[in-house]
């Protein structure tokens, strides 16, 4: 599950101060940075016109019920499922980050953690999105998790490298590989 991730705008990462930088200049006021809530808009990086862009994008999808947003698909599923399919397909986005949170469910207190991985300044989460009400919308894929998560939570976002992000949202079979891929071992602190 991830329900909130983190977009700092401290960085000496160039992707990352370059989505801010082109954020900035094209969408001014438009995107939340710091911690991202479901609901927020948060930058976001797409495949459109033949080049890769970063637009404000709003943290999950309209639900079904009692406003709820649906923020996840199960990456094991997504490609069977009538909400995600098309979305799978044709619309796969990134959503660059600094980490994100997690609560533990082992425990009563349920400690909040903040995951990172220590060979990527920024990580890259996958997701799909879709346009509503002319707005573009994403979720995050998730998987289960692996051992240096499932202490905390049984799944956890499909995070890839930097070199990926273009296969990931250009080429439908090399997402497809990519999201069936193992993830990166995670580093983790009480956020």
């Amino acid at each position: 599950m991830c329900g909130r991730y983190c977009f700092t705008r401290i960085s000496g990462d160039e992707k990352l101060d370059a989505v801010k930088r082109y954020m900035e200049k094209n969408y001014p006021g438009q995107y939340k940075t710091g911690e991202i809530f479901p609901g927020d808009f948060a930058p976001a990086v797409i495949h459109r016109k033949d080049r890769i862009v970063a637009v404000p994008a709003g943290f999950g999808f309209p639900g079904y019920q009692d406003n709820r947003l649906i923020i996840n698909a199960r990456s094991e599923t997504v490609a069977e499922k009538k909400t995600f399919a098309e979305c799978l397909r044709d619309r796969r986005v990134i959503l660059p980050a600094s980490g994100f949170y997690e609560w533990s469910h082992h425990d009563r207190k349920k400690t909040k953690y903040l995951f990172t991985v220590d060979t990527m300044q920024t990580i890259y989460l996958c997701g799909i999105y879709k346009l509503i009400d002319g707005a573009c919308r994403f979720v995050i894929l998730t998987r289960p998790a692996n051992d240096s998560m499932i202490e905390v939570h049984d799944r956890m976002p499909v995070i890839v490298g930097e070199k990926e992000v273009r296969p990931y949202l250009t080429d439908r079979d090399a997402a497809d590989e990519i999201i069936a891929t193992a993830s990166p071992e995670l580093a983790r602190k009480p956020a």
